[in-house]
């Protein structure tokens, strides 16, 4: 702990972790100048930095494609009898590429107005209405749901949502989330809408997941309150 400027993020960042990461993975950046690490170090297999970073780079991403539930969840529209007889692919319910979701505004739901002398103007897609995707695509549903009704779930009502279809690959990964204290955020919430807090809890759910194949992991909290 110290006051703002006093050095915390710059020991963790520069020193700290990626000494760690030189001593565990043999690999990263040089560390800072420092004189040495003590502790039991040989005790850990593996470091994680956990910093309050965005989860994603651009407005599309959100805490499912983040923590790899989306691949699920689209497999699991592309397996219906409607996509079946159309050809849908997983892909065809995806924003991140063309196909499935809407051309006018390429799956953002809104498209961005430019202004001369003032910022720039999100409004509301007037093609699909915010929906990100085709009309044709939004006629395939699993239980009465289409994709959008879906991204539209919070954490809690989709891991009710999935378990009913026994679903259980995709609640174990939305539990993660829930596990984290993120059960009311919605599946499809942009991560640019999420605080910095926020978005660390995603990535420790991501970490929560995958940690059994990591084995003894020493996580690092860049303000961790």
């Amino acid at each position: 702990t110290g006051v703002s400027g006093s050095g915390k993020s710059s020991l963790v960042r520069g020193i700290l972790y990626p000494a760690l990461k030189r001593i565990l993975l043999k690999l990263g950046d040089k560390p800072g100048k420092h004189i040495g690490l003590e502790g039991d170090i040989e005790l850990l297999d593996h470091v994680e930095f956990v910093d309050q970073n965005p989860i994603g780079r651009s407005s599309r991403s959100n805490p499912i494609t983040y923590i790899k539930a989306y691949d699920d969840i689209r497999n699991l529209f592309a397996s219906q009898p409607l996509a079946k007889q159309r050809g849908y692919k997983g892909k065809h319910f995806s924003f991140n590429v063309a196909g499935g979701r809407c051309d006018q505004c390429e799956g953002e739901g809104v498209v961005t107005v430019e202004m001369q002398f003032m910022a720039d103007v999100k409004l509301s897609c007037e093609t699909c209405h915010g929906r990100r995707f085709k009309n044709e695509v939004l006629e395939v549903k699993v239980k009465e749901k289409t994709i959008h009704d879906v991204l539209e779930l919070t954490v809690e009502e989709a891991i009710c949502f999935f378990s009913d279809l026994g679903k259980e690959r995709i609640v174990q990964q939305l539990q993660a989330l829930l596990d984290v204290g993120m059960g009311y955020v919605k599946l499809g919430q942009s991560s640019s809408t999420l605080s910095g807090g926020e978005a660390q809890r995603i990535k420790l759910a991501l970490f929560l997941l995958k940690g059994k194949d990591h084995g003894r992991t020493l996580f690092i909290f860049d303000e961790p309150t």
